[in-house]
């Protein structure tokens, strides 16, 4: 096994122990087709196009009937560079509500989830296509351990969903971060599908 191969594996594995506390499970899954894109996940309300750069770890489609109301990681991506490691994933939960109303769920969630999560940089932003948007920071850690989170968030009529950049606290900054997420398009959920 080659070293490429053996720190895709290592990193592939610490990206899902790391959001093991939110809900990657197989049995919640819809079965879809085979993307013929990895680098593109689609659904019925969203678009999204990871970076150059990034491997694709994969992706699944959770129904509206089986999303629950924590978030889910519905497909994920890598950057193999052991200098300057990066994941990035996107996450979904069921909410009705607003992306403003959305947001501070959110914050709450990770509260739980993390030790002292602290949050900045709060931005209202709309995605390409204009649906409304919000962006923030949030830094979590100590010491040799601190990570940044990079988050794009939105609400779609029936779900929150995030688009999370995981960094080294040193690595990136916001502009680069907003660029790196920045092909990403959203409608309402349509009210027919389930």
């Amino acid at each position: 096994m080659n070293r490429i191969t053996l720190l895709m594996a290592v990193a592939s594995v610490a990206f899902i122990a790391t959001f093991a506390p939110l809900r990657l499970l197989a049995q919640d899954a819809t079965p879809a087709p085979t993307p013929s894109d990895w680098m593109v996940y689609d659904d019925q309300a969203m678009h999204f196009h990871a970076p150059a750069g990034f491997v694709p770890v994969g992706q699944r489609q959770i129904s509206l009937d089986n999303l629950k109301d924590d978030p889910t990681v519905v497909a994920g991506w890598i950057y193999p560079d052991k200098n300057h490691p990066r994941r990035l994933l996107i996450q979904q939960e069921f909410f009705d509500g607003d992306v403003n109303g959305f947001q501070a769920e959110y914050e709450g969630q990770m509260r739980n989830v993390f030790d002292s999560p602290l949050f900045k940089d709060k931005q209202h932003t709309s995605l390409r296509n204009g649906m409304p948007a919000i962006f923030e920071v949030m830094t979590t850690g100590s010491g040799f351990s601190v990570q940044k989170f990079y988050l794009l968030m939105w609400a779609d009529g029936q779900r929150g969903v995030v688009v999370v950049l995981q960094t080294q606290i040193d690595d990136i900054d916001a502009p680069t971060a907003r660029q790196l997420m920045s092909d990403a398009t959203a409608v309402r959920y349509p009210s027919d599908q389930q």
